[in-house]
């Protein structure tokens, strides 16, 4: 456990070895959640899930298969995707 100093215009200086192990650096934010007189302290990603997601599928739309291969491996799979999908929305899943 660390110990902290707070100055008199409120500041704190995190250890440097939290700061790199959260990879926090100038101009990050943290959320700050009060929880039974605790205070918890979170870094707030610095790009938004959607920033992620395009990421990732801009990384992985390299490798697209073609309609012929996709269909090919839906004619594999033993069930109807749709009537999967039915069911799964029937048990109240977000599909």
């Amino acid at each position: 456990m660390h110990k902290i100093k707070v100055t008199a215009k409120g500041q704190v200086t995190l250890p440097k070895s939290m700061r790199e192990k959260l990879d926090l650096q100038e101009g990050d934010y943290l959320d700050a959640l009060l929880q039974n007189n605790t205070l918890l302290l979170k870094p707030v990603p610095r790009r938004s899930s959607e920033e992620v997601i395009q990421e990732y599928c801009k990384k992985h739309s390299e490798n697209r298969a073609d309609l012929t291969t996709v269909r090919n491996i839906l004619a594999k799979v033993p069930y109807s995707l749709a009537d999967r999908v039915s069911e799964l929305r029937k048990e109240g899943k977000d599909v």
